[in-house]
């Protein structure tokens, strides 16, 4: 059991994370950043950000606008327990009230949960500008990666700039405090990132990815949800991160962060499937890990009877 939500510092690294995420996106296919179809109003924008962030007034309706705008984009989203980052082509966007969907990616952005949103430069890539999404726990950021700069899409966000920053403000970093962690707890996390193994949801995670099936994420949160399938390719577990990329993106969990699962079976899009509901040391639900065959679950079920013998 964990002590109650006192604030504490956060033992996770967001770096890990992004890392992760970037390695599966630098191994991509090369991007021609300028091509000649790019004018130079936009090059002027990207050389004007130079090291600053601009502040922008973003509602639904803008970032609707802005996305329809682009030929693609890559979209990376990053929370305490999980990121995942995949890559739109020609985004198709409906907006209901304060939500933005893109119903093909599987994403919904809700902007009432929004608090701040920036422009930049990519910090890897100075070639690429960044659109950043912050939520209003701090606890969620999206960001839209640009793969070269296009002109009416970028100038549409600049006409709704607010404030210029020399330095990146507070409103657009991730919070670096987390709800403590009774002794219990702690060690427990700390055996799952010194030796990922130790966790029941690395071997079924690691089998799934055997059976040559889409892994579906699922997950809801205050600014961001999103349902969306991954095909992994390869695996690769750094510091208790198991890292899932396959053609269509790249998916990271941080296992240390889930105390609890809790495998049936269902309907899912027609197909028995077997969905694996993660949740962490205060029993809220993190997110949901779908696969559409029985199999996963039969697995499950072996692994109880030995741990219980």
């Amino acid at each position: 059991m964990s002590t109650p939500p006192n604030r504490s510092c956060r033992s996770v690294n967001y770096s890990q994370f992004i890392v992760t995420i970037r390695q599966g996106i630098d191994s991509k296919t090369p991007v021609n950043h300028f091509s000649s179809g790019v004018t130079s109003t936009a090059n002027q924008i990207t050389s004007a950000l130079r090291d600053e962030s601009w502040e922008l007034d973003l509602t639904p309706e803008l970032c609707g606008k802005f996305l329809s705008e682009l030929n693609r984009c890559d979209i990376t989203i990053i929370n305490p327990e999980i990121s995942c980052s995949f890559r739109v082509d020609e985004p198709k966007v409906i907006i209901d009230k304060s939500c933005l969907c893109l119903p093909e990616s599987g994403l919904n952005i809700e902007f009432r949960n929004v608090l701040s949103a920036l422009l930049s430069k990519d910090p890897l890539l100075p070639t690429k500008l960044n659109l950043v999404l912050t939520s209003l726990d701090r606890d969620e950021q999206l960001t839209i990666e640009l793969p070269r700069p296009e002109e009416k899409a970028v100038g549409l966000l600049t006409k709704e700039l607010i404030r210029t920053h020399d330095h990146l403000p507070a409103s657009a970093t991730m919070s670096d405090q987390h709800r403590s962690l009774c002794p219990c707890c702690t060690i427990k996390r700390d055996e799952t990132r010194s030796r990922i193994s130790s966790h029941p949801l690395y071997h079924i995670i690691s089998f799934a990815c055997f059976i040559n099936q889409d892994i579906w994420l699922d997950f809801n949160r205050s600014m961001t949800s999103c349902s969306r399938a991954f095909s992994p390719t390869r695996e690769c577990h750094p510091e208790g991160v198991i890292s899932l990329t396959s053609p269509e993106g790249i998916m990271a969990i941080d296992l240390g962060e889930v105390f609890q699962c809790i495998a049936h079976l269902a309907d899912f899009e027609g197909d028995e499937s077997t969905i694996f509901q993660c949740y962490n040391s205060h029993g809220n639900l993190l997110f949901s890990l779908i696969q559409k065959n029985s199999k996963l679950f039969e697995v499950w079920n072996l692994m109880n009877q030995k741990s219980q013998d």
